[in-house]
């Protein structure tokens, strides 16, 4: 009797455990996954700034679905400030021209002007634009 209830039990728990799972899924649409925000983000799309700045020139294609705005507050941790300080002080030229490319396309400062915060381009600290063509923008007031 005790095996039976014991082999019952198990297979509920595995079965929940399945459907929890899934509640978790990040499919946004069948067969790709959204990268959602992170400070590992923030942090690597600082570094590579030069290169997401070549690449929201020469993407003329964008719109505005593909673009999410994040405010990076909300991916900095308690003790994670200062790395991003210190990164976005040492890379502070090339945001400024990432400023200016982010400027000159409407799609993107349509989409800063749609979140809630209402950030311009003068508050975006970083741009990460992901390998399936959806792209954070990340700032900070």
């Amino acid at each position: 009797m005790k095996r039976t209830l014991l082999i019952g039990s198990l297979t509920v728990a595995v079965a929940l455990a399945g459907q929890s799972a899934n509640a978790q899924d990040t499919l946004k649409s069948p067969g790709t996954v959204a990268r959602a925000p992170s400070y590992t983000s923030l942090l690597t799309s600082i570094e590579a700034t030069p290169t997401a700045t070549d690449k929201v020139k020469q993407r003329t294609n964008v719109t505005a679905d593909q673009i999410r705005v994040v405010d990076a507050n909300t991916v900095i941790g308690p003790n994670q400030g200062l790395s991003i300080t210190t990164a976005f002080d040492k890379h502070k030229d090339h945001i400024t021209e990432l400023r200016a490319a982010l400027a000159a396309n409407p799609v993107y400062t349509a989409a800063l002007a749609a979140h809630q915060a209402k950030p311009t381009v003068n508050n975006v600290m970083a741009v990460d634009i992901l390998a399936d063509g959806d792209i954070l923008v990340y700032f900070r007031k």
